[in-house]
């Protein structure tokens, strides 16, 4: 199976502490999956119900990052939507990654989803 980006037992800390916020979310219905297997490739986060993955890049922004044509096609013909976010861009600002993946959230909630006024303003 092909990994997209680096995760498992050599996981960062910013991993680690996404992780630790995307489980937040499950008092409001949803249910993050780590390492997730998505026909040939592995998904570093997602959120089947909401049909949202999201992804954490090695390097800085403005690097030029290989191509994922092949899976993003995929993905988008069964209909998710994909969050890319630099690990660095991540450790420098883990809650606006998090508000991010929020508001990709209230854009495609699951059925039984709480309301857009439910959802915390913040984090944690």
């Amino acid at each position: 199976m092909k990994r997209t980006s680096s995760f498992g037992r050599g996981s960062s800390d910013v991993e680690a502490r996404l992780w630790a916020k995307l489980r937040e979310f499950d008092a409001l219905g949803y249910q993050f999956h780590r390492k997730a297997p998505f026909k040939s490739f592995i998904l570093d986060f997602v959120e089947h119900d909401a049909l949202l993955v999201v992804e954490l890049e090695d390097g800085e922004p403005g690097q030029a990052q290989p191509p994922n044509v092949a899976r993003d096609r995929m993905l988008a013909e069964a209909g998710y939507t994909v969050l890319r976010f630099w690990k660095s861009e991540a450790e420098r600002g883990l809650q606006g990654v998090v508000a991010d993946i929020r508001q990709g959230l209230e854009d495609r909630p699951p059925p039984g989803a709480p309301l857009r006024a439910d959802f915390p303003a913040g984090g944690r």
